[in-house]
């Protein structure tokens, strides 16, 4: 493991004990008795850990949020920490999580909870058990609950991100913005869930609160079962794109090299989650018209292509979104896949649309996909350096290139991206410009 992260790990574990030793002693939650209600909306919390479903980049969501609150509103001191610590220890003993991991998932979440109940109780923040009508609580501790439920979102999201930001060894904000500001409207939802959740089992016991976190139980399992099945529509869209490229051993894995630039690309610019993915979709699939028949023999030939080979070759973006636009879910990604070799000034193809004119997406995949073809072996030129791209990318801005997006590339933050320290080489078909001298373009 590395040392870093070692010591982010170890830093967490202290900060929860410290943190749980404060609410110890300086906040009163209500007597022992509390706990056990806290417990019990933990082990609400537990079940929903247990069912919790796949976010980007390794994180996972879940309903557990809703109860593990409600725990600290019934018992807002170390006892709501304390409980949900438990329930969260024996997640991960269920799971039969690797040690480090487990420590760390249950550490966070204790110092998640026990700041935001320090936070709750410093804002005047009580118990909900016994205060009679849960409107007039509500009116009177609004701030203070308020409070509970940002400080429980940013610690936790915060602290899951830089674990993962640590390990993936990739930017903390990024990883952040991924696997937070989608569930955002869902976090902020569930603070008034937790409240609903703490005064209903406040009111009618442990039957009642089932009766509320059943049914949202069960919608986290539609909600994953959607995932899974987005999951499986994306597996299929790869599957097809191997398949097409096993033909020819030279682009073999060109589509999931661009694809993959292109998010980092993607994100680079700014984009939101949902636009990175179709990012990735139409990278993917932008040479998926290669699968005719009439490119086979022109993909395989090694020499130099003639005038009517590289015109051939010119249509697959055309032939490429013709595919594409088959699929009803996949007509958004039809002009970036139909424009990923249209220029900046105009020169490229097949309708020569020029700046703003091509698609966002499209200029984007166009970097991607001419790195693709600059980091690769040619039969008559070994694949080129990161200062030989940087330099390629450079000269090329205004031109070739979208200068907006070119200048996002270069920055030391999206560039470190694309080039980590250790890259694999492959070997790619050559095309020829149609002057007959060679000039470096995607494949």
């Amino acid at each position: 493991m590395h040392i870093r992260l070692r010591t982010y790990i170890i830093a967490v574990c202290a900060g929860a004990v410290t943190t749980v030793s404060a609410a110890f002693a300086f906040c009163d939650g209500g007597p022992a008795t509390y706990f056990w209600a806290a417990m019990t909306l933990a082990a609400f919390g537990a079940v929903a850990e247990l069912l919790t479903y796949q976010m980007p980049q390794g994180g996972s969501g879940s309903v557990a949020l809703i109860p593990y609150l409600g725990a600290a509103l019934l018992a807002p001191d170390w006892k709501a920490a304390v409980a949900v610590g438990l329930a969260q220890a024996a997640v991960e003993i269920v799971r039969r999580r690797a040690p480090v991991k487990a420590v760390f998932n249950t550490a966070q979440i204790a110092l998640s909870i026990s700041l935001a109940v320090l936070v709750y109780h410093a804002l005047g923040g009580t118990s909900i058990v016994g205060r009679g009508s849960s409107w007039s609580f509500a009116a009177e501790n609004a701030p203070a609950v308020i409070a509970l439920l940002l400080t429980y979102i940013i610690v936790n999201s915060g602290l899951v991100s830089g674990v993962l930001s640590l390990s993936q060894e990739r930017n903390f904000g990024v990883v952040w913005r991924e696997n937070t500001l989608g569930t955002a409207a869902y976090s902020l939802v569930s603070g008034v869930l937790a409240y609903l959740l703490a005064a209903t089992y406040d009111r009618w016991g442990v039957g009642g609160a089932a009766v509320l976190v059943l049914p949202l139980i069960s919608f986290r399992q539609f909600y994953r079962n959607t995932l899974q099945l987005q999951q499986t529509n994306r597996e299929l869209l790869e599957l097809m794109v191997k398949a097409i490229e096993a033909r020819d051993p030279y682009t073999s894995g060109h589509s999931r090299r661009v694809a993959d630039a292109a998010v980092i690309i993607a994100r680079g610019v700014g984009l939101s989650a949902a636009q990175v993915e179709r990012v990735r979709i139409a990278a993917l699939l932008h040479d998926i018209g290669k699968i005719d028949e009439i490119y086979a023999p022109i993909l395989r030939k090694e020499g130099k292509l003639t005038a009517e080979e590289w015109a051939i070759m010119k249509t697959h973006p055309v032939k490429s979104a013709e595919l594409v636009a088959t699929l009803s879910d996949l007509r958004d990604v039809v002009g970036p896949v139909r424009h990923h070799h249209e220029h900046w000034d105009g020169r490229g193809y097949p309708d020569g649309l020029r700046g703003e004119q091509i698609p966002l997406a499209a200029r984007i995949i166009t970097f991607a996909d001419t790195m693709d073809a600059l980091t690769t072996d040619r039969p008559y030129r070994r694949a080129l350096g990161e200062p030989e791209v940087r330099s390629e990318f450079a000269k090329n801005c205004g031109t070739q290139f979208d200068p907006t997006i070119c200048g996002h590339i270069l920055s030391p933050s999206v560039w470190a991206q694309l080039f980590p320290s250790s890259q694999i080489v492959q070997r790619v078909v050559v095309t020829p410009a149609s002057s007959g001298q060679i000039r470096v373009v995607a494949s």
